[in-house]
């Protein structure tokens, strides 16, 4: 019986960079692609052994962009946005008595912008944040990890991702999951999950 729902943030709550390089290209006139920033340099900023700031500057000089970092921190912002209908979701889910978990692999600086605009925090019961743990997904230690702080087993909970690899784990690891492609497919998967909202 699934009694605990985990959550991945990006791409399933919130916009993050998938779609932000529009924005750098409309500030920079630089043609660029998301591809663009998964340089060397974004395990260990998931991973908070280096600041926003420090991946910024090695993007910038990777690139030999004309850009300073406060724009580039400045227009990647602009694509951090609410994915539609998610957030309801959370919200049902919570109000029909599931226990809620957030697992993502995130920036502490752009956490701590998202929470201030959209105050997210409060509808989990545990968050675990990939800079914190000093883990990522698909890491299994990070899913073992989130289990322990919620005191359930892998069966008892359904993880949410839009990435395929870290849904691999996590049912080699015992999980129910759904890869997320939208709210309205969500609600579908949840519905034949027998898990209503």
């Amino acid at each position: 019986m699934i009694t605990t729902i985990i959550f991945d943030i990006g791409e399933v709550y919130l916009h993050l960079l998938v779609g932000s390089a529009k924005y750098v290209q409309q500030k920079t006139g630089i043609p660029v692609s998301d591809y663009y920033f998964y340089d060397k340099e974004f395990d260990p900023l998931m991973l908070g052994q280096i600041t926003e700031h420090e991946y910024w500057e090695a993007i910038i000089k990777k690139n030999s962009w004309n850009i300073s970092i406060e724009d580039l921190k400045e227009s990647v912002r602009k694509n951090f946005k609410e994915v539609k209908g998610t957030r309801k979701i959370i919200e049902d889910l919570r109000q029909k008595g599931y226990k809620l978990g957030l697992l993502s692999n995130h920036v502490k600086e752009w956490v701590e912008y998202c929470e201030i605009n959209y105050k997210y925090h409060n509808l989990f019961h545990e968050v675990v944040y990939s800079y914190e743990a000093g883990l990522s997904k698909p890491n299994p230690d990070i899913f073992l990890f989130i289990l322990k702080k919620l005191k359930v087993k892998p069966e008892e909970c359904l993880f949410i991702d839009d990435y395929i690899k870290n849904i691999e784990t996590a049912k080699d690891l015992g999980f129910n999951t759904i890869q997320f492609i939208s709210a309205a497919d969500l609600k579908k998967q949840l519905k034949q999950l027998k898990i209503k909202l």
